[in-house]
């Protein structure tokens, strides 16, 4: 017995050097090893009591309370029968029996205004893209000049189909225009690009976008 006793003292000893020689993860899994070993040949002799150490599973926490510790979660083991089981049933139905989201559940989160503001401003690029294909289709169909005759129509019918005309172009090519701007600042500036100072920018592009759009209806 005290062949064995001794054995896993040395094992504690050399889990110290360890320690102090070799790299971190190194350190983690010989720790682990030899806590192991000394775990196995204590519990099989019936030493635990000898060393002081309570019941065999206290052995390794002697062992690793010689070195700083990383807590590690306790692993979950299934058979292969209950693993089978468990991959018969669909993921989605398992998460739907609990009660639980499937991940991402991007519905609970809310969009800061920075987000809201980057699509806006792709969905602007969409619509100015659209818009130019639209006035060559009109063209290619109408032949040249009838892109131009079109928007002077509606530009001369005046009353809310003139002035929404004019403020569905606008709005669109001003609030890109300046959210590019506003990107540029960004890319030759980063130190700006902060939660706070992106929630002002975007408050500023909208309402400097509302506003320039607005002036633009009544020239």
């Amino acid at each position: 017995m005290d062949r064995y006793i001794h054995r896993a003292r040395v094992g504690t000893y050399w889990t110290v050097v360890l320690q102090t020689l070799v790299p971190y993860h190194t350190k983690m899994a010989l720790r682990s090893i030899g806590s192991s070993m000394a775990t196995a040949i204590a519990s099989r002799r019936g030493v635990s009591a000898a060393l002081g150490c309570g019941p065999p599973n206290a052995i390794t926490d002697y062992l690793n309370s010689a070195t700083p510790t990383q807590r590690r979660r306790d692993m979950t083991i299934l058979s292969k029968e209950s693993a089978a089981e468990f991959r018969k049933e669909n993921y989605s139905a398992r998460m739907a029996a609990t009660g639980r989201p499937i991940s991402p559940h991007v519905t609970i989160y809310s969009f800061p205004v920075g987000a809201l503001s980057s699509i806006t401003n792709r969905v602007t690029g969409v619509m100015l893209s659209f818009g130019a294909a639209g006035l060559g289709a009109v063209e290619l169909v109408g032949g040249s000049g009838a892109g131009v005759d079109l928007m002077s129509a509606i530009g001369g019918s005046g009353g809310v189909m003139a002035a929404g005309a004019k403020f569905a172009v606008a709005f669109p090519f001003v609030y890109h225009y300046m959210g590019g701007a506003r990107h540029l600042i960004w890319d030759t500036k980063p130190e700006m690009l902060t939660n706070v100072d992106v929630e002002k920018a975007t408050y500023a592009l909208v309402g400097g976008s509302l506003l320039l759009s607005t002036a633009a209806v009544f020239i």
